[in-house]
């Protein structure tokens, strides 16, 4: 399968560079009335979370608030059915709740929304059509203080995802939300209904046959590490990379494992063991200081002490290789003492078995 790199990055799960939308959906439900939450509530209409920002991210714009309805598996792809407004007096055109499109043809649409799968490591957009996105025309959403239903479909989603996150426009995330099956009936009318008043038409199974759902899909980086920041993981569906400071696996000048090394050894050979497949790469690095010959030297020997801790407790599927870099591919300036410590370090890269 062909998938394309999100620069997106995950951090413990959370999505850098998105806003996480905890604060400004606690909001929507204090104040739910305004936008008339309470009466979809009221009428048996399914609220899955809800959500607040300013147009355009910015604060002096207006108010845009609304309510994440479900994620329903349909044929051709999952659709995520949601309702939108702005709670002003005045008149708020669908278009200006979304960023603006850098994709000329998107622009008609309510585009601006995704389903992220933190489990598996993927990010989905709305399927591109033989007739544009499969989402909303935001025009039909334009509002006077009223919410209207929109839609997005995106690819479908491996049999085994049960939730996924919802972010919504300019990055907002309402959280997650049950993935079920089946379209929500019944189908109103109108484009983009009133809450209550039934739910948008979906495009039909031969026109999502058009997009192309791999064009859709992005692969994310989760990025991880502990408070001291001695270490550190990056980890995609196929591969983990942990970077450990020197400092914590041995004394100055040594290649020789210190006691408190063991533990944070021992839980890298587990996820090793427990999945890990081919080969497993460690790698010593050194800062600048000294003679280069000793540098090099005494990196190899640190990667080979790494590796001695690592392979009888990480199981038969993997083979090891120790390799030393000495004061080559620094990551900081050696002109500085934390520079310095940042290059000092040590690397583990191992493949991980399964389509994540």
């Amino acid at each position: 399968m062909r998938l394309r790199r999100a620069g997106a990055v995950l951090t413990t799960l959370a999505l850098v560079g998105v806003t996480v939308g905890a604060a400004s959906a606690q909001a929507a439900r204090d104040d739910g009335v305004a936008l008339g939450v309470a009466t979809v509530e009221s009428q048996d209409v399914p609220v899955a979370g809800t959500f607040a920002y300013n147009a355009r991210q910015d604060d002096t714009k207006d108010e845009i608030r609304g309510v994440v309805h479900a994620v329903r598996r349909v044929d051709g792809g999952t659709a995520l059915y949601y309702s939108i407004g702005s709670p002003g007096p005045d008149s708020v055109r669908g278009a200006g709740m979304f960023l603006q499109a850098q994709d000329h043809d998107d622009i008609p649409f309510a585009w601006d929304v995704k389903l992220i799968d933190t489990a598996n490591l993927r990010a989905y957009r709305p399927l591109r059509t033989s007739e544009g996105l499969a989402t909303s025309v935001s025009s039909d959403l334009t509002s006077e203080g009223d919410l209207h239903v929109a839609f997005a479909v995106f690819p479908e989603l491996p049999a085994d995802v049960t939730e996924v996150q919802v972010v919504v426009a300019n990055g907002t995330s309402v959280g997650a939300v049950q993935v079920e099956d089946g379209a929500l009936e019944p189908v109103a009318d109108e484009p983009a209904p009133r809450p209550g008043q039934g739910w948008p038409a979906l495009p039909d199974a031969a026109l999502l046959a058009t997009a192309d759902p791999e064009d859709r899909t992005f692969v994310l980086t989760r990025r991880s590490g502990d408070l001291a920041g001695d270490v550190q993981v990056e980890e995609s569906p196929e591969q983990v990379g942990v970077v450990l400071d020197a400092s914590v696996l041995f004394a100055f000048d040594s290649a020789d494992l210190a006691p408190e090394a063991q533990g944070r050894l021992a839980e890298v050979a587990a996820d090793i063991a427990a999945r890990g497949s081919g080969e497993v790469v460690v790698t010593g690095y050194t800062d600048s200081d000294g003679e280069t010959r000793y540098n090099q030297t005494l990196s190899e020997q640190r990667a080979q002490s790494v590796v001695a801790a690592l392979q009888p407790a990480a199981g038969g599927a993997v083979t090891f290789t120790a390799v030393g870099e000495g004061e080559r591919d620094p990551v900081a300036s050696n002109d500085t003492d934390e520079g310095k410590q940042a290059n000092r370090r040590v690397t583990i890269v191992y493949s991980v078995e399964g389509d994540r």
